[in-house]
């Protein structure tokens, strides 16, 4: 049996843990961000629990696998590809946990590979695309990636930066910090790559800044808001004009091939970003601001169908595979499938659930079994749903041990929700990547007018702008929202059609958008009949769902986090498994 371990390093955020491993004919595996065990959100610490966890879950001990992968960010010095390294005698280790597991490692071969090149291959390697002979451009948009030394390696520009602390952000930068500037550094940060068979290529890169370090300096500089939280401004956005005459169109000209140096047009022709005023103790729903985000959000979309139009023609390829962090905007990507089917380009696209660097463990994990050991056996079905099962098994029994009680979980569920309360839902192994897909979830019956409101107050305790999303049955989901195709892992936005939208006030957005995703029986079948019970009862099977924390929690991964969550908030019932406890009234 050949298996490959795959990592996330530090320093950056989000480091974790993926194992792939030969079983039953298919390449099986188990992914897990740090963060869902550390409970630390966004975590870069060495990912020793995901680690332990991955490897107990299928079997292994660090010394088994055949090889291990791994993505780190290191500034002076970056992959430019995938290169073997001397396992714990590498000069790059950031601290001694990482250097002492590599050198528990003994003879296990240990390779680097390039931090877009891990994001390409979550997009190739887990889809049944390699199976057929055609290719695919595949797409990766982040805010930065690998450094690439000098620049001498590829087409050279200037990266941007402005003063911020990642770890401690208030929200907020004095007198000049937060004016654009140009560094002495090169690193990629729009890449394209074709995929074909088992192996992937990259035929262009950008080193210059692109548009995901323009939404992140909006997001920072603009709106005030933390590090990390891009997905505020995509929400706030629905509030604004996209055309107000504060902000400016950015130039065609500016999108250039792989270039789309936003932030350098801004440094050039408005002051470093300093003619823009910053929010301080404005809401953010403040005129000006909501404009500005909806402002970036067009300048966003324009640049990522740009780039997705210029990997098709660069590919010679009619389907796209996108990921990075950038691809977690589903306003852009909605546009981008729009867009290119219209004009013919594009007949299939898939986006990574675990786009962001949530998935470079599986990435890196994926590249070193099929392009280092060379096997061929094809990736399971589940593209997911990849947690360790051990997290959720016997997950009823120890819920009866709580006080829960087990019986018909559907009807009970669906009396509660159609009640209006909250109900925390733990079934099965969890979600990869940083959305909640109905295997950790907080569910809410959409139809009170209040309801977005009570779960705000009672539970995730966020911004009041930002909005819940819809989950509907995949073959009823076009009766309430503009989705003819499958949105398993809400990654496209939808309108939601205008005939229902009084009967489902608390996932329509304040532009009538929904970011819905779609259930399939073969999914997530438990939840597909939760949803057939409350269309039977209430005529259209549509509910809300959010990710099962408190806010600035990661997402529960373990029946005691769930537990723990229960208890810590307002969440009126838990339903783990086929048993369901409530909170006494």
């Amino acid at each position: 049996m050949a298996a490959v371990l795959g990592l996330r390093l530090g320093p950056g955020h989000d480091t974790g843990a993926a194992v792939v491993f030969e079983q039953g004919g298919e390449l099986r595996c188990v992914a897990l961000a740090e963060e869902r065990l550390s409970r630390i959100k966004h975590s870069r610490a060495f990912p020793r629990l995901s680690i332990a966890a991955c490897l107990a879950e299928a079997g292994l001990s660090p010394r088994d696998v055949n090889a291990v992968v791994f993505e780190k960010t290191v500034w002076p010095y970056g992959a430019t590809w995938c290169e073997r390294i001397p396992g714990g005698d590498w000069v790059h280790w950031s601290d001694d946990d990482e250097r002492d597991f590599f050198r528990s490692l003994g003879s296990v071969p240990c390779y680097y590979i390039n931090h877009h090149l891990a994001h390409a291959a979550t997009t190739w390697h887990n889809t049944h695309w390699p199976l057929d002979g055609k290719l695919a451009a595949l797409l990766v948009i982040d805010g930065r990636g690998s450094t690439w030394a000098d620049g001498k390696t590829g087409p050279g520009g200037p990266l941007h930066t402005f003063q911020r602390n990642d770890d401690n952000y208030n929200g907020t930068h004095s007198g000049d910090a937060r004016r654009l500037q140009t560094v002495d550094h090169r690193a990629e940060t729009q890449s394209v790559f074709v995929g074909r068979g088992r192996s992937i290529r990259r035929v262009d890169v950008s080193l210059r800044s692109g548009i995901g370090f323009f939404y992140a300096w909006v997001t920072q500089s603009i709106l005030g808001f933390g590090h990390m939280h891009a997905g505020k401004s995509m929400g706030l956005a629905a509030y604004g004009d996209p055309n107000s005459a504060r902000f400016p169109r950015i130039p065609d000209e500016v999108l250039c091939g792989i270039d789309t140096d936003l932030t350098e047009y801004i440094r050039e022709h408005f002051d470093g970003g300093m003619q823009f005023t910053q929010r301080d103790k404005e809401p953010p729903t403040d005129t000006y601001f909501a404009d500005a985000a909806a402002w970036a959000q067009r300048e966003m979309t324009r640049a990522v169908v740009h780039l997705a139009r210029h990997a098709m023609n660069k590919a010679g390829a009619k389907r796209l595979g996108y990921s990075g962090g950038v691809a977690l905007n589903v306003v852009a990507n909605r546009a981008v499938r729009d867009d290119l089917m219209h004009e013919g380009l594009l007949n299939d696209m898939f986006v990574q659930p675990a786009a962001s660097d949530t998935g470079l463990a599986l990435g890196s994990a994926l590249f070193g079994y099929y392009e280092i050991l060379k096997r061929a056996q094809p990736f399971q079905k589940n593209q997911v749903y990849l947690g360790p099962d051990a997290s959720a098994r016997n997950a009823a029994e120890l819920l009866v041990a709580e006080g829960g009680r087990r019986g018909d979980v559907i009807a009970r569920t669906a009396d509660l929700l159609l009640a209006g309360k909250i109900v925390g839902w733990f079934q099965g192994r969890s979600e990869n990547g940083p959305r909640a897909l109905g295997a950790r979830s907080i569910l809410c019956w959409p139809r009170p007018d209040w309801m977005k409101d009570h779960l705000n107050a009672r539970v995730k305790h966020r911004e009041a702008f930002r909005p819940f999303a819809p989950i509907a049955m995949q073959e009823h989901a076009a009766e309430c929202f503009d989705a003819d195709f499958p949105v398993p892992y809400m990654l496209f936005n939808t309108s939601v059609r205008e005939s229902v939208r009084e009967k489902l006030p608390a996932i329509t957005h304040a532009d009538g958008s929904g970011r819905l995703q779609t259930v399939s029986k073969d999914d997530t079948p438990l939840l597909h009949t939760l949803l057939a019970e409350i269309r039977r009862r209430d005529g259209i099977g549509v509910l809300l769902n959010t990710s099962f924390n408190d806010n600035g929690e990661p997402i529960v991964e373990t029946v005691e986090h769930a537990v723990r969550c229960f208890r810590g908030t307002n969440i009126d019932a838990l339903v783990c498994g086929d048993a369901v406890l409530e909170k006494s009234a």
